[in-house]
């Protein structure tokens, strides 16, 4: 049987009211943007290239395709109406016209494929769409493994299809240090299981790109642990020198200073970046108890444990991010420790955390390991590692941020980002991982939960598969 061309989109909007009307895509001859919108027009030209349809930038009133500025100002919400005379689409900003472009993308491929070119037509429907969440967030990886300016771009534009709108980018860790700064002159691009570094022209113009696709980057530098690639080249700010580790020595007042230089740095190359996350988990407090220096900083502090004094300075560096006019971010750890309430923590351990959080008063972002970290195998053929779980496109899709407590974190909850780690996964690999999860996680991230239907979404992502989309995204 036919499928009605509105009830193919991924993610499923909020309303949709179907009608009888019925739009020839031989009709289809011109098209019109507002001139806010006219960065979109490279995506349109290459849509209609794509599907061998004759159109061309025309007047508003010649147009067959229309894309407005609405008066909605609420960001990233569009509105669509096809009917017999045309297709005619709004939007308060760029976020939402560019949404409304990839709806009409995913209804052009799965019309073109159930009638053929000759007899494709579009379905009449009225569609109104907001999001769920406002932050609908991925996480990639380059430090581990190296990705290139190009393999970068194609993920933000597959992204960006899927509505999701921050981009956060982990740069630095054990294994590599991926932005180079005239800071940190002697990291040079060298890692651990591969090479690369992006240079300041490389962020500036991935920068634009993004904010071209309406994703904001949330650039990460992993402090006080996940620092030994820093450390080796810098071992005077690790508690031993001869052998640096990981950690950063929390009671050398230098740390502190060579850190908030760094920062600095970043936040330059990220002029349009609101929040800088900074890491904050998985450090090892062997160094620090043995480290003179961390002992008599924490006793000039009356703190009263390792823990303590990793969590002053932590809000020191905090503080210093949000004096910067940025707000900080940090990954949970599940220890009590409470940080400045203009700090956003991402939850990742533990799904009872986000009780916590609200208790102090923080803003939160989703992310818990088993439900949302693609570099998890989505079946039991893929390869594991040890530390990983089974995360298949089912187990995405169910993941709900207020699972437990929603009426004392809804408040908090800023939404939910999906994380690509890369210990053991290369470039070349890094869009097997998002596909074709990212059409469960888009869905999760978007859509309201009485609108969602697993068995719904995988009928729509095989349409879409089967359309030719999949292979046209990871084309752009």
């Amino acid at each position: 049987m036919r499928t009605h061309s509105a009830s193919v989109i991924v993610p499923v909007p909020s309303n949709i009211r179907l009608t009888n009307e019925k739009f020839p895509l031989d009709h289809l001859r011109h098209w019109y943007l507002d001139p806010d919108f006219a960065v979109l027009a490279p995506d349109l030209e290459r849509l209609f290239r794509t599907l061998d349809i004759s159109c061309t930038p025309s007047a508003e009133n010649e147009a067959d395709f229309i894309l407005r500025m609405g008066s909605d100002p609420v960001p990233d919400v569009w509105r669509m109406t096809v009917s017999s005379s045309g297709i005619t689409a709004e939007a308060g900003e760029r976020g939402g016209a560019r949404y409304a472009v990839d709806a009409l993308t995913q209804m052009l491929f799965a019309s073109v494929l159930t009638a053929g070119r000759a007899s494709a037509l579009l379905d009449g429907a009225e569609i109104q769409d907001a999001p769920r969440f406002s932050w609908r967030g991925f996480h990639l990886d380059s430090a581990r493994h190296f990705q290139d300016t190009a393999t970068i771009k194609r993920v933000l534009r597959v992204l960006a299809h899927f509505r999701i709108n921050v981009f956060h980018w982990h740069l630095t860790d054990n294994q590599g240090w991926r932005f180079a700064g005239k800071t940190v002159p002697l990291l040079d691009g060298e890692g651990t299981w591969s090479c690369g570094q992006y240079t300041p022209d490389d962020l500036r113009e991935i920068a634009g790109y993004a904010r071209d696709l309406g994703i904001r980057i949330v650039p990460e530098v992993d402090v006080p642990g996940h620092s030994a690639r820093l450390l080796a080249k810098y071992p005077q700010f690790a508690c031993d020198p001869a052998a640096p580790g990981s950690e950063w020595c929390l009671g050398n007042p230098d740390s502190l200073e060579f850190l908030k230089r760094i920062l600095s740095e970043l936040m330059d190359l990220f002029p349009d970046s609101p929040v800088i996350h900074i890491g904050g988990d998985e450090a090892e407090t062997d160094h620090w108890e043995k480290c003179p220096m961390c002992q008599a900083a924490m006793r000039e502090r009356n703190l009263h444990s390792m823990r303590e004094l990793e969590n002053d300075f932590m809000v020191r560096l905090s503080r210093f991010v949000a004096e910067r006019g940025r707000s900080p971010m940090i990954w949970g750890t599940c220890s009590g420790q409470v940080y400045p309430p203009d700090t956003i923590i991402q939850v990742w351990l533990d799904i009872r955390e986000p009780l916590k959080i609200a208790a102090h008063g923080n803003k939160m972002v989703y992310s818990v390991h088993n439900s949302l970290y693609f570099d998890y195998p989505a079946n039991l053929s893929e390869s594991w590692e040890p530390w990983m779980f089974e995360l298949s496109e089912r187990g995405v899709y169910m993941t709900d941020p207020y699972i437990i407590w929603p009426e004392k974190v809804k408040d908090f909850m800023l939404g939910t980002e999906a994380c690509l780690w890369t210990e053991a996964v290369q470039q070349h690999r890094v869009m097997s991982k998002i596909f074709p999860r990212i059409f469960a996680y888009s869905e999760c991230a978007w859509s309201q939960p009485e609108r969602k239907s697993y068995a719904d979404l995988v009928r729509r992502r095989e349409l879409l598969e089967a359309s030719g989309l999949t292979d046209y995204l990871k084309g752009l």
